[in-house]
């Protein structure tokens, strides 16, 4: 019996490791015509990891996209698709991509994720080379560019279902990165007026971000070209990167004894927090550590930040409120915020962010420290702002913004909110 039951017990455990499936919301609604439906149901329904649910346009909104890792916009017209989702579904799906979710689109999903249309999405820096796009429909050639870490697939030189798809260029947003090309046509058609030459060495495939977000776009059909279905599998998974657990990061986050490391007063070994001993020549009160934490923080999970030795732990968080917003900082992966509720909820979800302010004395320090998971209300994060853990004049494990950064209060109202994602790997 006891045997039993600890098999029971077991078999218990092995299901509540099992993660959740990545769950896809697939655009169902006006301008979306063809197999391609049919076939990404076909290909993802096949697997347990994952879970896909068809939206309408109006279903596009911000408590419905909560529930998703990704949207996926299949074949048709990419204009249709956007008036289906309207104005305010676009920019719901923006958000959601900006704030970490992932977009695979296909053809015509292809076209709506691009910046060149007025009525597109602009989740990636690219437009076409023609605004002539009756190229034709056939079996082309592809074969994979060099340097392909998306998609990891074994995939020489090979034919693909192509029908009018985007032949992209790199458009020239500077808030976007350039997109990456991952597999490149080898021929092309250009039936009906189209120009020619110009589909031969253009992306099949491309990938790019939009904020925390990844984006996947296929020209051709993947989904309806037999053995390339482990391509649209890979496509998911990569653009679906998923937040780490809030619990497990802060459980990291807290087990670095803020409340005993990185105290003021003293000289600290940046990445540890103890005294080194070293004296200092000026008073102790002014050897307070916030930038030093926070760089130790974001060294120990992996997420690139200004720190020492690039920068001099003098004027760190100065330094860092620039960084961060900086077209290093951007390229880095950070992303501005818009306010502390945004903040809040990221964190919450399983991101690292930051708050900062910068010093308008230059030989004064700023403030920067980590924003907590919470449940304020607009009320309570109006009147105190989200929660934080930081280092400083005062070492916390948990208060409020208002109060951590209570020796800025001519620059309360500038400080800013910069998040990035954390995928959580072995302890360092």
């Amino acid at each position: 019996m006891r045997t039993l039951l600890a098999l029971f017990l077991f078999s218990l455990g092995l299901l509540a490791a099992q993660p959740a499936p990545i769950r896809v919301a697939v655009y169902d609604d006006k301008g979306a015509t063809g197999k391609g439906i049919p076939a990404v149901e076909k290909i993802l329904g096949a697997s347990k990891d994952f879970e896909v649910i068809k939206l309408k346009g109006p279903d596009f909104t911000a408590d419905n996209l909560r529930r998703f890792d990704l949207v996926m916009f299949t074949g048709g017209s990419g204009s249709a698709e956007a008036e289906g989702l309207g104005v305010a579904g676009r920019e719901e799906v923006r958000k959601f991509v900006r704030e970490g979710g992932g977009y695979v689109g296909i053809c015509a999903g292809a076209y709506l994720a691009c910046t060149g249309f007025d009525w597109g999405l602009g989740v990636l820096n690219a437009r076409t080379v023609s605004n002539k796009w009756r190229r034709g429909t056939g079996d082309l050639r592809i074969a994979p560019a060099e340097g392909d870490s998306v998609l990891g697939l074994p995939m020489a030189e090979r034919a693909v279902r192509y029908n009018n798809g985007p032949v992209i260029k790199p458009d020239a947003r500077k808030d976007l990165p350039p997109y990456k090309a991952l597999a490149l046509f080898k021929t092309e058609f250009a039936e009906n007026g189209t120009p020619v030459g110009v589909m031969v060495g253009s992306p099949a495939f491309a990938s790019g971000d939009y904020g925390l977000g990844r984006v996947f776009i296929s020209s051709p059909h993947p989904e309806q070209t037999a053995g390339l279905e482990p391509l649209v599998i890979q496509a998911v998974r990569w653009s679906a990167r998923r937040a780490g657990p809030a619990d497990e990061l802060w459980k990291r986050l807290e087990a670095m004894d803020v409340e005993k490391l990185w105290l003021p007063g003293a000289i600290v070994d940046w990445k540890t927090g103890l005294p080194t001993g070293q004296p200092f020549t000026d008073s102790p009160k002014r050897h307070t550590h916030c930038s030093q934490f926070v760089a130790a923080a974001s060294f120990r999970l992996g997420v690139p930040l200004l720190r020492p030795p690039e920068h001099s732990p003098v004027g760190l968080a100065n330094a860092q409120n620039d960084w961060l917003d900086s077209d290093a900082g951007r390229k880095a992966g950070w992303v501005r915020l818009k306010d502390g509720a945004e903040a809040q909820s990221l964190a919450t979800e399983g991101r690292l962010v930051l708050a900062s302010v910068k010093n308008p004395d230059p030989k004064r320090a700023g403030h920067i420290a980590i924003v907590r998971p919470g449940n304020k209300d607009a009320a309570a994060l109006a009147s105190e702002g989200p929660d934080i853990m930081q280092a400083g004049g005062t070492n916390f494990l948990r208060t409020s913004l208002k109060r951590g950064f209570a020796n800025h209060p001519k620059e309360y109202d500038q400080i800013a909110f910069h998040a990035h994602v954390v995928e959580l790997t072995e302890p360092k």
